[in-house]
């Protein structure tokens, strides 16, 4: 039988696992915007990097890359906030040149802002993958002593 559509099977164990952490942390991020109105937390996406990056040094002995694309995964939250300042947007008045230059600024800094959100966001996974290889090693299984010892 074929399939149709995606499969996690055909992701590489990187994404697999930062699908995981990633999705974990977007309904907590999505709800802490929702309760503020205006602030985006990113504990939730460090804490997502951190279970992606624990995960992958358990299974696969890496963990490299995990945390950031857990931190992409977890920034969708942030792209909803684009919308608010675009809607902002419906509001101006005046000119008809004013509103579009106002238009076309607001797209400008939005994709701006969406940028820097994206980039932050992978860099807090990033910490939080490193941090979740790290407790992979500690509180990893212990090896038996060497016999002799």
């Amino acid at each position: 039988m074929s399939r149709i559509g995606p499969s996690l099977d055909r992701l590489g164990d990187r994404w697999r696992y930062a699908l995981v952490g990633g999705l974990a942390s977007v309904p907590f991020t999505a709800a802490s915007y929702w309760q503020t109105g205006s602030e985006l937390s990113v504990s939730p996406v460090f804490f997502g990097g951190l279970l992606a990056g624990y995960l992958a040094q358990r299974a696969t002995g890496d963990r490299s890359g995990v945390g950031a694309r857990a931190g992409l995964v977890g920034a969708l939250p942030a792209l909803w906030m684009l919308t608010d300042v675009l809607l902002a947007t419906s509001a101006l008045a005046g000119p008809a040149w004013f509103v579009a230059a106002g238009t076309a600024f607001t797209v400008l800094m939005g994709g701006v802002f969406a940028l820097l959100c994206l980039a932050l966001t992978a860099l807090v996974g990033a910490v939080g993958g490193r941090v979740g290889g790290w407790l992979a090693g500690v509180v990893g299984p212990r090896r038996p002593p060497a016999a002799g010892s």
